[in-house]
């Protein structure tokens, strides 16, 4: 490299680090400027709504564009883009009266045509993981600029949760939807939101400024940077300088020290979320699945989960924090989650899994490891996310476990995209991972369905009679009738094991009280950040 590249090289390196800290340029005001700066361990994969798939890909969108509809700390929907709504009374007719008033970030006028084009656009062209909450909608017509009518097939249990970013008509009718579903970069998002987004470097950070003129009120703050971390003691010790002003998804480990050591002015929150941690087992019956066929074995799966002792893990690998796991939806949504007995819930016993086995005809062989009558070993592999070592350590104690039963497990570690092209290509026995689950448990519960092979699942399970219940449970608009329907899917589920979950996952997050105040657990006894609100970035203030 000459000189003059080097200079060059410099330059930039110092231009990013004052835009980091917050003091580029030398005028009073920009040095005055209140940037919030969060950090997390993971890249944001894009910012195109309808590829994005990480949570944190999703809290910047959140930031860019307003939905409909949000909620209260109590989880009722509350206005957002909409003001108010009404229904017909045979549940198939819904309209929508808008705020008014509102404007995109490049000045032009937010209105009904723009709700219409969203909702068409993503139903005809069956775009990214909104296509359910508007797959249902026959008509969507904007009589005026303020008012929008939906008319359903049928009525819908979950209305008037339509969990979908509105975009702008003027821009992405210009975008073709099959790109849109691909390659679109979306490099320059436009949206109503508090925030939008002026500069993202995949792997390291993304920078948002207020909007001003957004119309739920200017934002106190001016800009949101979000910084991508190699690893959590640096992000943590990032925290402790104050180069940083919160972290979220915290690994237990870090999380722990800090609580024995947390600067003054830095509060740490121990919140649970609607996620959960599970072991995931290729179940696809098709000749193009790449798992091990044995698994397809309810009995293995069953007898796999007596040999895992979900407390132990909670203790060593997550060092005491969340809840035991067990049925699909989370213990935080108390309504519409199932509680198990003890007799349907398979708790730790070493004995009665390798009873099991036994039963089924899998014998010890010389070497410890069980076999199937065909002589086949009961030898698996488990894939785990190189970013979490949380989940490693989970892992090394189910090996352990499975050891003594005699099932083989070998461990192999990747980053997640590389996880993510294994599992939507068949090509794994089992993974340790999550699931960030929606208010309502239509999203969740449809990941269970045998339509969404290839496609959003990620165990491949296949269940007609669970299909049948999916399908009821969505019309069923008598809550405590629905909850019965609800109840049972996830029985089923749980009986025949595609998911053994392990956890119901806290949020670990740390964040400064001594430089901004505002911060808003939604839900209540939630996270502050990272959650299905914006409120706490709608609500902060600098403290100065």
């Amino acid at each position: 490299m000459d000189k003059h590249a080097r200079w060059l090289a410099l330059i930039a390196a110092i231009m990013l680090l004052a835009l980091f800290t917050g003091v580029i340029g030398c005028s009073p005001q920009e040095s005055t400027r209140h940037i919030l700066k969060i950090g997390f361990l993971r890249e944001i994969e894009g910012l195109n709504p309808f590829t994005i798939w990480s949570y944190q890909a999703y809290e910047v969108m959140n930031l860019n564009y307003n939905r409909l509809i949000t909620w209260d700390e109590d989880m009722n929907v509350v206005p957002d883009l909409a003001k108010e709504w009404t229904v017909s009374e045979d549940g198939l007719t819904w309209t929508f009266k808008l705020q008014e008033g509102v404007k995109w970030h490049d000045g032009e006028p937010f209105t009904s045509a723009d709700v219409k084009f969203t909702f068409e656009y993503i139903r005809d062209n069956e775009l990214g993981y909104f296509v359910d909450y508007v797959a249902a909608m026959t008509d969507i017509q904007a009589p005026d600029d303020a008012t929008v009518v939906i008319t359903l097939e049928e009525p819908l249990a979950w209305m008037p949760n339509i969990l979908v970013p509105i975009l702008p008509k003027h821009i992405w009718e210009n975008v073709d939807p099959e790109e849109a579903n691909s390659d679109y970069e979306n490099a320059e998002p436009i949206g109503t939101g508090p925030f939008r987004v002026v500069e993202h470097v995949t792997g390291e950070y993304t920078r948002m400024v207020a909007n001003k003129d957004y119309f739920k009120g200017a934002p106190k703050i001016d800009e949101i940077f979000f910084q991508t971390f190699a690893n959590a003691d640096l992000m943590v010790e990032a925290l402790k300088r104050g180069d940083i002003d919160a972290i979220t998804s915290c690994p237990a480990a870090q999380f722990k020290a800090l609580q024995e050591e947390a600067p003054e002015g830095i509060t740490l929150l121990d919140a649970m979320t609607p996620a959960f941690t599970e072991l995931s087992i290729n179940v696809w019956d098709d000749p193009s699945s790449q798992g091990n066929p044995l698994l397809r074995d309810q009995r293995i799966r069953a007898a796999m989960e007596h040999a895992i002792d979900r407390q132990r893990i909670l203790e060593v690998a997550f060092f005491g924090y969340g809840e035991v796991g067990s049925t699909l939806v989370p213990s935080i949504y108390d309504f519409w989650h199932l509680k198990l007995d003890e007799s349907e819930f398979r708790s730790f016993d070493l004995e009665k899994s390798k009873g099991i086995l036994e039963e089924a005809g899998y014998k010890v062989g010389a070497n410890g490891i069980r076999v199937s009558p065909n002589g086949e070993p009961l030898s698996f592999t488990v894939l785990v996310r190189s970013e979490s070592p949380d989940s490693r350590k989970a892992a090394e104690l189910i090996r352990e476990w499975f050891k003594e039963v005699g099932i083989e497990l070998k461990i192999e570690a990747i980053d997640e995209g590389a996880l993510t092209d294994r599992i939507y290509e068949g090509n794994f026995d089992m993974f340790i991972w999550g699931w960030f689950v929606d208010i309502d448990p239509s999203s969740i519960l449809k990941i269970m369905t045998t339509g969404e092979i290839m496609s959003w699942s990620d165990c491949f399970y296949s269940n007609p009679e669970y299909d049948e219940l999916y399908e009821k449970q969505r019309s069923i608009l008598d809550p405590e009738e629905r909850r019965e329907v609800i109840h049972e899917m996830q029985r089923i589920v749980y009986r025949d094991a595609p998911y053994i979950i392990l956890s119901y996952d806290p949020e670990l997050q740390a964040y400064r009280t001594d430089r901004f105040k505002g911060w808003v657990q939604n839900p209540a006894g939630g996270p502050v950040i990272f959650t299905n609100t914006i409120e706490t970035y709608e609500k902060l203030e600098p403290i100065n």
